[in-house]
């Protein structure tokens, strides 16, 4: 967790980085909002402000802003590379869940992911369903709150013992994709 906040102020600078133009623009899902993250335990650890997420097929970029509206950090990814930058510094990872680790401090699962943003487990996956409003799959319990027919509040939180972990997303503005693009399993 310290390591995502040093990441992140390492990342505080205002340069806004170049969007990679999409493939396939009707295939695209893109959310824009509000995010917070809460971590309790020994290290405890909160990151709040904005987000726009984009992802397409196997690619896909996040960026996070402060409360204020200054870009943190913008973490992008394919099939076989994650990185995080600024505009002016990057870094590379090994993996996604590295990469999510850094740049929020929560590992997240890139085989579920994409799915879960979409309000729906992943279906390569094994899951329980809880209450009717959201699931539990990979140790995380995924709860979901639509309006007009889309993810309006989407929650992610795990619990160890003493530690605790919450993600929390509030789409603000979305782009879904067209029919047909919208194929379920897919990866971030």
């Amino acid at each position: 967790m310290l390591a995502g906040a040093a990441l992140l102020a390492l990342l505080g600078a205002c340069a806004a980085p170049q969007r990679a133009v999409p493939q396939a623009p009707g295939c695209a899902l893109d959310y824009a909002g509000r995010i917070s993250v809460v971590e309790q335990g020994a290290r405890p650890y909160n990151l709040y402000g904005s987000f726009e997420l984009h992802l397409e097929g196997a690619r896909g970029w996040l960026e996070l802003g402060s409360p204020l509206g200054q870009m943190l950090a913008r973490a992008s990814w394919s099939a076989d590379s994650a990185s995080v930058s600024n505009g002016r510094q990057g870094r590379g990872f090994d993996s996604f869940e590295d990469m999510t680790e850094a740049t929020l401090g929560l590992r997240l699962p890139r085989a579920a992911l994409q799915d879960w943003v979409r309000g729906r487990p992943a279906a390569q996956l094994p899951y329980r369903s809880l209450d009717g409003e959201g699931f539990e799959q990979l140790g995380w319990q995924v709860r979901v709150r639509r309006a007009d027919g889309r993810v309006h509040l989407l929650r992610l939180s795990r619990s160890q013992g003493d530690e605790s972990e919450q993600l929390s997303l509030v789409v603000d503005r979305a782009s879904l994709p067209a029919p047909g693009c919208d194929a379920p399993g897919g990866s971030p």
